[in-house]
């Protein structure tokens, strides 16, 4: 009897709870923060807490369920303990075990680990008392406790040093935005391949981008609800576009349209302007490198590709069956360009950034939420696969319109499609699909330092000679869009 009661007294006690979850927290944190200390030089905390947070949410949850079981506060948290203890250092015990039983495989790992589990938690529940489980989670916690404040006295310097130099660097760029791009503002040129306008999406995928809409306007973005290119070929539509003038068509030779996009007016009329270019995404085709590289990556990876992340994973007892996302080459120049565009650090002053980002353009391979299809797929008979890299791309570029705006608001953004979805790789189901003038509308947006610029209407190069006009004083004709060939 004074044993229940001793169980039903440190269920209810406040200091037995306190000492249970922060005993948890210490055991579940510290491989995690461990990991974060031994690399706080390349890595950011916000990296590990994502894993951080679906541990303690595992831990909790067994925790729980062991108070009802064990009927004792301090005997939950000892098993929810050791519990956790395997499940974060899967990976040494299966070292172990397989040095021991080189035949085993994973499954023979988990069922031993569930057997020998269940064994020591039926022994903890009959033969300790909630008060000697109460002393042992006391000292479990300072244990790793101490070590968690150890590891991180040491990382502390290098740190403080990171954090220091991001935020000097950020700091600098500020006061170049203040002193300098009020005469010459940064120009963003974001062009995304095959991304609809908005009434094409409503008319043939019932899809109503009108959020979308209202967060640009929200931030000051001038929007044409009724623009066309001259055409449905992006070589075309990008050589005339980069030039201001309409002196290619769909006849004109490849070889021809090549020359003339890597040595466009626009370039060189910005850069005699004083602007550096800078190229983002896909932009071999007009002579220009790509500024993304590894180590403006936002993620820290080792050489293999993996992130702190998937190291912390592949500890743990997921780690057979985890697989970090991998990207094709295809897919990581899509990723990287988002990234890049959306990381103030790469924020220059005095820069015209081009982006040609291949996305929504097929093949697609991402759902709504970023997360790569395992095969990429040209689906267009399935509306749903342009639809969701579509819906991906749009919370993409709110992201990078919202970061420029709020490091850059003197900046100009320059959002545009060089056509609607077009469905190249199904010509049968392209012309039965789609109206050919709708597949020439695009979708176009301009930020102009918070100020009003007309745009309604405009093509893709109309919009630039209008843009030009209101910022270099220039008088540049509104020219007759050519014929959709």
């Amino acid at each position: 009897m004074d044993k229940v009661t001793k169980s039903n007294n440190a269920i209810y006690g406040v200091k037995a709870w306190i000492i249970a979850l922060i005993s948890i927290f210490a055991v579940i944190s510290y491989p995690v923060l461990f990991l974060y200390f031994q690399n706080a030089e390349e890595v950011r905390f916000i990296e590990v807490i994502s894993p951080l947070f679906v541990f303690m949410a595992c831990g909790l949850i067994v925790f729980i369920i062991s108070v009802f079981i064990a009927k004792s506060v301090s005997l939950a948290a000892l098993i929810t303990n050791f519990c956790m203890l395997i499940v974060l250092n899967y990976a040494f015990i299966e070292k172990i075990v397989y040095k021991i039983f080189p035949m085993f495989y994973y499954w023979h790992v988990y069922a031993i680990l569930v057997f020998g589990f269940i064994i020591l938690a039926r022994l903890l529940y009959k033969k300790i008392s909630a008060d000697i489980a109460n002393s042992v989670v006391l000292v479990i916690g300072i244990v790793f406790g101490s070590l968690i404040v150890l590891n991180g006295i040491v990382a502390f310097p290098t740190i403080i040093k990171k954090i220091t130099v991001e935020n000097k660097t950020l700091e600098h760029q500020a006061e170049d935005n203040k002193t300098e791009m009020g005469e010459l503002p940064n120009i963003y040129f974001l062009l995304f391949d095959e991304y609809s306008s908005i009434d094409f999406m409503r008319k043939y995928y019932n899809y109503d981008n009108s959020a979308f809409e209202s967060h640009l306007l929200k931030d000051g973005f001038n929007i044409s609800y009724t623009s066309h290119n001259d055409s449905i070929s992006t070589t075309t539509v990008t050589t005339n576009l980069l030039n201001l003038n309409y002196i290619v068509n769909d006849k004109t030779s490849t070889i021809e349209k090549d020359f003339y996009r890597k040595n466009n007016y626009l370039f060189g009329y910005l850069n005699e302007k004083g602007y550096a270019i800078k190229g983002v995404g896909s932009v071999q085709a007009y002579g220009l490198v790509n500024s993304v590289s590894e180590k403006q990556d936002l993620s820290a990876k080792t050489v293999t590709g993996e992130t702190i992340k998937d190291i912390i994973y592949k500890n743990t007892i997921i780690r057979p069956l985890y697989k970090a996302q991998a990207y094709t080459e295809a897919q990581k120049l899509i990723i990287s360009a988002f990234e890049y565009l959306a990381d103030p650090k790469n924020y220059s002053k005095n820069s015209f950034t081009f982006a040609h980002i291949v996305c929504p353009h097929e093949p697609f391979y991402f759902n709504k939420e970023g997360i790569p299809y395992k095969n990429p797929t040209s689906n267009w008979k399935d509306d749903k696969y342009y639809l969701e890299q579509y819906i991906f791309t749009t919370n993409k570029i709110i992201e990078i319109i919202d970061s420029i705006i709020s490091n850059d608001p003197e900046s100009i953004i320059i959002l545009q499609s060089d056509h609607s979805a077009r469905a190249s790789s199904d010509p049968d189901l392209s012309s039965s699909k789609f109206l050919h003038q709708d597949k020439t509308s695009i979708f176009n947006a301009v930020y102009y330092k918070g100020e009003k610029l007309d745009i309604e209407g405009l093509s893709g190069v109309n919009t630039l000679r209008s843009l030009l006009n209101k910022l270099f004083n220039e008088n540049f004709e509104v020219i007759e869009l050519p014929s959709a060939n």
